[in-house]
């Protein structure tokens, strides 16, 4: 009893010695802490009234980790030590600075007119110039004097408003890009105001009849058509995209649509009178071109790729004006603001594409989920590459530039950071990934392995293999802010939800095998397109400044951003869907003024289409395209 008496005691003063000792130490430790903060608050800019108190944003279970290890929010201190103060932006000089005398309207009259020029117009202006439109001059001509006035009301505004972002690049590439379009558009204009004052200085009868064949009509006047005779080189590249033959009666007809079907079921090979169209591809009697037509053909497609070019000066304009505007990607910010840029940008454009192919973009070279037109056979467009071959492409490129390029901004002899590695191995994973897709596609690999259709659309699904890997390595993608986890898996999940889709077509075209030259429209790549397109909407959303604004002005919110990027992937596929709606329509216009303007198929391909089956059957097939073969020979 008193050893264990003895032993209660000694616990209980070793007890009390360690309490003694634990508050001194905690006093001491507070004291400390007190200095720091004190000394923190010094060191602190100006702004670091603007820390934010926002709640946390509603993350997914699967970043719950991470965002327990992340800040709910801003640390300016750290902020101000890794990137300096951020100077005075034009949207704050304008709405957020007291006394500037500012007058921000000239800005927004000029960002509203340089969306409509480059988001409506000019795409409508292409539409009804492949499809020989006679709308096209007065739309090429509205085109051109709305980014004029836009470009004065941007003049203006710099005028009354200080330089606030010194070295910008829109000005310079606005500048660049409103030459490069007059040098293209200006002489279509200037060519429909000399048909305009001619007719008006004729005297003849003042009707629209007259002012549409004599000012709006130029069916003669192309040098290029005029060289050879025929409409048939300028709209053989230029040709509508959506599907417009004389065979939609045969579609539409039942007798034709069972017997189509009856001919490939589940697992079945390729029709016989299909193959026998592959046969002829190479038999095609072609004539050698001389030299100044292949001087005509190269300035031709020249001309054409550089009025496409347009669209990307058009978005990298919109991209460094709203860079300029809101003064981000300065200095430090520079290279992640690049990054975040292009490749959501990429990831944009192709998801456009995407949606464009959906509503039967390029299906004269079988790129909307169709058969190579029996039209195309014997041109370049049997010979053209898939699209998935230009996806692998773009995601080889990509893989192998980028994998050198993690470490620009970094000095000599730092060590790899492991955000730096992480985004090192997206691009070495791109380059293998599409390298083994590159192989795939070639023909003669195709040939080897077996089953191959070269009429057909090939499954090829590394390409969105490494975009789905990439989203889902993105949505687990640890930041410092909370906010961040969530724009890293918003637009992750996207591009994962954007593989899955394309997936889904390959294994409906395993189901059921395309077999018709219209276009199929797969729901699956309806929804590809719409996750893409938000995808890549989300990533460029995802630049640190971005983050950082949503947190000091109360807008970091999970909700707010999914609308937000929702509603602009709505508004960019209604204006796309809108440009494809002009090109088909003014095709139908065109067809019904004149036969030969703006088809897919010649107005001859009509005369093979018997009354007795409509030309489906396999002798009456081979023989119209042997007869179209022919003819095409004829004309080049």
């Amino acid at each position: 009893m008193k050893i264990n008496s003895a032993a209660v005691a000694f616990a209980t003063l070793a007890i009390a010695a360690a309490q003694h000792d634990h508050g001194s130490h905690s006093d001491m430790g507070t004291k400390e802490m007190d200095m720091n903060e004190m000394e923190m608050k010094e060191m602190a800019p100006t702004n670091a009234t603007h820390e934010s108190s926002t709640p946390p944003s509603h993350s997914s279970h699967a970043s719950m980790d991470m965002s327990s290890m992340s800040s709910e929010s801003l640390n300016e201190t750290a902020i101000f030590i890794a990137h300096g103060a951020d100077p005075l932006s034009f949207y704050e000089h304008d709405y957020e600075t007291q006394g500037s005398n500012s007058k921000p309207g000239w800005m927004i009259m000029h960002a509203i007119g340089m969306s409509i020029s480059f988001g409506l117009l000019l795409p409508i202006a292409l539409a009804l110039k492949a499809s020989k439109h006679s709308l096209y001059g007065i739309v090429n001509l509205l085109f051109l004097a709305n980014i004029s006035t836009s470009t004065a009301f941007s003049t203006i505004y710099k005028k009354l408003t200080p330089d606030l972002y010194t070295h910008s690049a829109h000005g310079k590439l606005g500048w660049f890009t409103l030459f490069f379009i007059s040098a293209l558009s200006g002489y279509d204009s200037f060519r429909f105001l000399q048909r305009a004052w001619s007719w008006y200085k004729s005297g003849s009868a003042r009707s629209l009849r007259s002012f549409k064949e004599n000012v709006l009509e130029d069916s003669g006047s192309d040098d290029y058509k005029q060289a050879h005779g025929s409409d048939e080189w300028t709209h053989d590249h230029d040709a509508v995209p959506l599907y417009e033959t004389a065979y939609e009666a045969e579609a539409d007809s039942p007798a034709s649509t069972d017997s189509r079907r009856s001919e490939m079921t589940l697992h079945d090979e390729q029709p016989e009178h299909l193959d026998n169209l592959d046969k002829l591809r190479s038999s095609y009697p072609v004539r050698k071109l001389t030299w100044k037509e292949w001087g005509l053909a190269a300035a031709h497609y020249t001309k054409v790729t550089l009025d496409r070019i347009t669209f990307v000066l058009g978005f990298a304009g919109f991209t460094t004006g709203v860079v300029s505007y809101s003064g981000i990607c300065h200095a430090t910010y520079l290279n992640g603001c690049l990054a975040h840029l292009i490749k959501g940008g990429i990831f944009f454009g192709y998801g456009l594409l995407t949606f464009a192919r959906y509503c039967g973009a390029y299906a004269d070279i079988g790129w909307a989920w169709n058969l190579t037109p029996r039209r195309s056979l014997g041109s370049w467009k049997s010979r053209s590459v898939s699209a998935e071959f230009v996806e692998c492409l773009v995601i080889f490129t990509y893989g192998c530039t980028n994998t050198f390029m993690e470490r620009f901004g970094a000095k000599t002899g730092d060590p790899w950071t492991m955000k730096q590695v992480q985004h090192a191995s997206i691009a070495v994973m791109f380059f293998f990934v599409g390298g083994i897709g590159l192989f795939l596609e070639l023909a003669s690999v195709k040939r080897l392995f077996g089953g191959y259709r070269p009429n057909q659309p090939n499954p090829n699904p590394f390409p969105a293999l490494a975009i789905g890997i990439t989203g889902f390595a993105m949505a687990s993608h640890h930041q410092e802010y909370s906010f961040a986890i969530s724009q890293h898996a918003l637009f992750g999940n996207l591009l994962a939800l954007f593989a899955l889709c394309r997936c889904g077509t390959y294994f409906l075209m395993y189901l059921s095998p395309i077999n018709s030259e219209a276009p199929t429209k797969p729901i699956t790549e309806l929804l590809a397109s719409f996750f893409l397109t938000g995808g890549g909407i989300a990533f460029m959303f995802s630049i640190e400044q971005f983050t950082f604004a949503a947190y000091r002005r109360g807008f970091a919110h999970l909700m707010f951003l999914l609308n937000l990027v929702v509603s602009l992937t709505a508004l960019c596929l209604f204006f796309t869907a809108l440009t494809m709606f002009a090109k088909s329509w003014s095709a139908h216009k065109s067809r019904k003024e004149d036969a030969h303007k703006g088809l897919l198929f010649d107005a001859e391909d009509g005369d093979g289409v018997g009354e007795e089956g409509d030309g489906v059957g396999e002798e009456g097939e081979v023989e119209h395209a042997h007869a179209h073969a022919h003819a095409h020979a004829q004309r080049v």
